[in-house]
C-alpha cells in the first residue's frame, strides 16, 4: 500500500495514522493489529517522517505525546479520539469504539490512555536507547535514596 502523502492518489488512504516509530511498544501495536486498518485503507507512517510536522500542525512536543489520525479530509485526531474513529472502522470493534465514545467511560479511557502514552517507554523499557546503561540510569536516583 502507498504510504505517501499526496492529494491526487487514486487508491488514496482514508487517514494516515502516526505512531512514534522509535518506541517498541508503539511498533507492536502496530505489528499487532496494523493489517487490521490497513484493510480499511488506513496507512501507517512513523511521527519522526520528514514533512509530518508542518502536515499536521503540530508543535515536535505535541506530535510526539500521542499517535496521530490525519483524516483524509483534513482533520487531525489524537490518542484515545484517534483510536475511538479507528475501532468504529472495523465492524467487529466498532462496539469498543462507542463504548469509548460514551461520556463517563470517555473521561476514564482519556485519563488512561493518556498515562500509557506519558508512560509507553517504561513498559519493560522499551524506549529505544542507543546506550544501554542510560536506560538504567534514569531509573537510579530512586534507589539512591540518602
Amino acid at each position: 500500500m502507498n504510504t505517501e502523502i499526496t492529494d491526487n492518489n487514486a487508491k488514496k488512504p482514508v487517514g494516515w495514522i502516526f505512531f512514534d516509530a522509535e518506541c517498541r511498544f508503539c511498533r507492536a501495536t502496530r505489528q499487532c493489529c496494523g493489517a487490521v486498518f490497513e484493510r480499511r485503507r488506513y496507512a501507517w507512517l512513523p511521527l519522526q517522517t520528514p514533512g509530518a510536522i508542518a502536515r499536521l500542525r503540530l508543535s515536535e512536543a505535541e506530535l510526539l505525546a500521542e499517535m496521530k489520525l490525519l483524516l483524509a479530509d483534513g482533520r487531525v485526531l489524537g490518542g484515545l479520539a484517534a483510536w475511538t474513529v479507528l475501532l468504529r472502522s472495523v465492524w467487529w470493534l466498532w462496539p469498543l469504539g462507542v463504548l469509548f465514545g460514551l461520556p463517563g467511560i470517555r473521561w476514564f479511557s482519556n485519563l488512561a490512555y493518556g498515562w500509557i502514552a506519558r508512560h509507553r517507554h517504561c513498559f519493560g523499557d522499551l524506549r529505544k536507547s542507543s546506550d544501554p546503561k542510560s536506560r538504567h540510569r534514569r531509573h537510579s536516583a530512586f534507589f539512591e535514596m540518602p
